[in-house]
C-alpha cells in the first residue's frame, strides 16, 4: 500500500512539474516572442530603425496618393478639341501595355484616344507616371512611335508622316503622346494646345 501511495505520489509531483513547466513555458515564449519583437521595435527605434522605416517610407512613397484623373481628361479634351479623333476608341489597359509597350505598375492612371478607323492615325493619350517611372516611359513611348513608321504603317505614307512627327512631351509626372490625324491640323496647333493643357 506504501509503494501505491508513494508512486500515486511520485505521479502527481510529476504531473504537476510538467504542467507547471508546459505553463510556465508558453506564457515565456509567447512572452518572448513579443518581448524580442518588443525589443527590436526598442533597438529599431535607435540605430536598427532606420533601414526599417525608410524602406517602409519609400514603398509608401513609390505609390502616390492619388490619380489625377481630372487633370487627364482635361489635357485630352484640350488637344482633341484640336486634334479631333474620327471614330475614336478609348485607349485602355490592354493598348497601354500590347501596343504602347508600357507597364501598367509605371502609371498611376492615364486618359486618351486613338482612331478606329483604319485609313488614319489620331491619337491622344495622356498619363500619371509613377516616381522614377518616367524614362521608361517616354522609352516606350519613343519605340511605339518607331514601330509605326516601321512596320505598323508601312504602306501608307499619310500615315508614316504623321506618325514620325508625333509629339511626346513630359511635364513633372505627365507624359502626353499626340498623333495628329491625317486631314488633322498641322503640328503646330497641337503643339500650342499641348503646352496650353500642360501649363
Amino acid at each position: 500500500m506504501k509503494k501505491l501511495i508513494c508512486t500515486v505520489c511520485a505521479l502527481s509531483l510529476c504531473a504537476v512539474l510538467m504542467a507547471g513547466c508546459n505553463g510556465g513555458s508558453a506564457p515565456q515564449s509567447s512572452e518572448s516572442t513579443p518581448s524580442s519583437s518588443s525589443a527590436q521595435v526598442s533597438d529599431e527605434s535607435g540605430a536598427t530603425a532606420t533601414p526599417d522605416s525608410s524602406s517602409s517610407e519609400s514603398q509608401s512613397s513609390a505609390v502616390p496618393a492619388t490619380a489625377d484623373t481630372e487633370k487627364l481628361a482635361s489635357i485630352v479634351s484640350a488637344i482633341e478639341a484640336v486634334n479631333e479623333i474620327p471614330n475614336p476608341r478609348e485607349i485602355n489597359e490592354t493598348s497601354l501595355e500590347f501596343d504602347m509597350g508600357i507597364s501598367p505598375d509605371q502609371i498611376v492612371a492615364f486618359d486618351g484616344d486613338v482612331t478606329n478607323n483604319q485609313d488614319d492615325c489620331a491619337l491622344v493619350f495622356a498619363a500619371q507616371v509613377q516616381d522614377g517611372s518616367m524614362d521608361a516611359v517616354l522609352a516606350a513611348l519613343n519605340d511605339y512611335k518607331a514601330s509605326m513608321t516601321t512596320s505598323l504603317y508601312a504602306d501608307d505614307a499619310a500615315k508614316i508622316e504623321k506618325a514620325e512627327d508625333a509629339r511626346i512631351v513630359s511635364e513633372g509626372n505627365i507624359v502626353v503622346m499626340v498623333i495628329a490625324g491625317v486631314n488633322g491640323p498641322d503640328y503646330a496647333d497641337i503643339d500650342t494646345a499641348i503646352n496650353g493643357a500642360l501649363a
